[in-house]
């Protein structure tokens, strides 16, 4: 066995380890909970505010009672619920802090295949560093979170229910279908500007400091292998479960681009960084007054602002209305980089655009093919289409052959 095989295969023991670990211990109380029934209670709440608090929230009231709502919250990975709450202002606590009158709980999913995938990735531990690092001075609105714990294969997260505010207005599955109108899309790249402008300038010393390589999505010593393996078997199985939608000459510039994984990385990811999604779709905006704001950042790495430029356009629009305005809403990006001092040439933009086509292909395939996530299968469907459309659209397969070209 190779050592990159031997990397993989460690890390899929350590997280089945932790997962049955966490298992073991649940009844002791030695685990976080998995039960969303065992979440939401007084005393629970209030002991994860004083024990993981990321404000002065737990410091400011006591919860005296807990009552679940009968809020729909649909999510592909994450058991998310909404909770009423009675509080008890403490003598003490400042009078400026707002007691919240709900919250919203985030757990992981029951699937286990589902907690397996999102653990091997990273990706719940990804977003509760986020939100540790980036609640106090993030340029966009994010949900406000007033506690953040992981521990081995489990995580809680207790958020602001954005529903309760008469000025949000959240997405759905069926605005990913639709998409948005041109004019919500370039509301949309205006945001990213301001978001990947606002940290185009930090050293990698800074950028380390609030999210380390370690647990980078596609740097971290072990994504790199784990990426590698995971992709090329999920690029396999989705040409044979889907045949129709994920063609064989796709899949052939697919399994191309992995043999050649590492050196498309130190391009992928070459300086300059900035701070971007990951996971930049339609369905993690919410309309916040005359503004956006950005949820679910279980995907946030260091990378190119382009990265969730296209990953946006891509996966949100239909592919006959994209193909008509591509190189606009692509201008309307560098445009507004520009009105925050970040220049960015058209045809260098048009280029990382080409070759990040390819990531957004990577992600629908890997999640089709694993099952790993809880989704409406037309909707996941709908965009492997639209995936696939946009990587023959801009030619990735002539952008590949020419970077490896160049590069051999």
């Amino acid at each position: 066995m190779t050592s990159s095989r031997l990397k993989v295969v460690s890390r899929g023991c350590q997280t089945s380890f932790d997962m049955a670990l966490d298992a073991i211990l649940t009844p002791f109380g030695k685990a976080m909970p998995l039960n969303v029934d065992d979440v939401q209670t007084p005393i629970f709440i209030n002991q994860l505010l004083q024990q993981h608090g990321l404000n002065e929230l737990g410091q400011a009231g006591h919860i005296t009672d807990v009552a679940p709502l009968d809020i729909a919250c649909p999510s592909s990975n994450c058991i998310n619920r909404v909770i009423a709450l009675s509080w008890q202002r403490k003598l003490a606590a400042q009078s400026h802090i707002e007691l919240p009158n709900s919250l919203f709980i985030k757990l992981p999913a029951r699937e286990v295949s589902t907690r397996l995938f999102m653990n091997l990735f990273g990706s719940w531990q990804l977003e509760c560093d986020f939100y540790r690092q980036f609640s106090g001075d993030f340029p966009v609105r994010i949900p406000k979170v007033y506690a953040a714990a992981n521990q081995r294969s489990r995580f809680i997260l207790l958020q602001e229910n954005l529903q309760a505010d008469a000025n949000v207005t959240l997405f759905t599955n069926i605005d990913m279908m639709t998409g948005p109108s041109l004019g919500r899309a370039k509301q949309c790249l205006t945001t990213f500007a301001r978001i990947h402008s606002t940290y185009a300038h930090l050293s990698q010393t800074e950028r380390e400091a609030r999210l380390p390589i370690a647990n980078h999505p596609f740097l971290s010593p072990i994504m790199r292998e784990l990426g590698r393996v995971i992709n090329t078997r999920a690029g396999k199985v989705c040409l044979n479960k889907y045949p129709d939608l994920f063609p064989a000459d796709v899949a052939s510039v697919h399994l191309l681009a992995m043999q050649h994984w590492d050196r498309l990385l130190a391009w992928w990811f070459r300086e300059p960084l900035t701070l971007i999604h990951g996971d930049s779709h339609i369905g993690n905006f919410f309309v916040s007054g005359d503004e956006l704001g950005m949820l679910d950042w279980q995907a946030a790495h260091w990378g190119k602002g382009i990265r969730d430029v296209q990953y946006f356009l891509i996966n949100s629009l239909p592919s006959h209305i994209l193909a008509e305005h591509e190189q606009m809403l692509l201008e309307h990006y560098i445009q507004a980089l520009a009105e925050n001092e970040i220049e960015l040439s058209f045809d260098e933009a048009w280029e990382q655009y080409r070759a990040f086509s390819f990531h957004t292909l990577l992600t629908i395939v890997t999640s089709l093919a694993l099952g790993a996530l809880i989704e409406k299968d037309l909707v996941m469907k709908e965009v492997l289409q639209r995936a696939v459309a946009a990587v023959k659209r801009v030619h990735f397969d002539m952008w590949l052959d020419e970077f490896i070209n160049t590069q051999a």
